[in-house]
């Protein structure tokens, strides 16, 4: 013959219980990043793994040959990642030129060269990833010096 089953009930803490070590940290940089991209049009709430461009915007015009400084969000570990110049062509995105390659993803910024002669148009800019964290950036333009 079996036991009987015995439940024991406990008390649950009032609240949640807060978060500590990498878990607050994680927490702390998805707050800021959240409010800092609160703004009409922009809103973005980050998960634990996501990356975020911020910097070229929808307003951003380049010129073929400067040097421009492409800024991210990134929240959780993630491998170094590639910027890379694309452009729509179709349904499909085309890499027109890879700007960096293996950046620390918490560099959160990086200061690229467009090669001279990339002809006027709009561009995204699009970085990647080993684990397969990719992200675009919105449109923007690149004029002809």
């Amino acid at each position: 013959m079996s036991k009987p089953l015995e439940l024991r009930m406990t008390a649950m803490p009032d609240g949640p219980t807060p978060p500590t070590g990498m878990h607050a940290a994680m927490r702390r940089i998805s707050n800021m990043v959240n409010s800092r991209m609160s703004r009409p049009g922009a809103a973005a709430f980050l998960a634990a793994d996501d990356l975020l461009i911020e910097s070229p915007t929808s307003d951003t015009s380049w010129t073929s040959g400067s040097a421009q400084l492409v800024r991210w969000f990134i929240t959780g570990p993630i491998d170094p990642v590639d910027i890379h110049l694309v452009q729509r062509e179709g349904s499909s995105y085309v890499t027109r030129a890879v700007l960096a390659e293996g950046l620390p993803s918490h560099k959160t910024s990086a200061k690229v060269t467009l090669p001279a002669g990339i002809p006027a148009g709009e561009y995204l800019i699009l970085m990647t990833s080993r684990s397969m964290l990719d992200a675009y950036s919105r449109p923007f333009r690149i004029t002809a010096p």
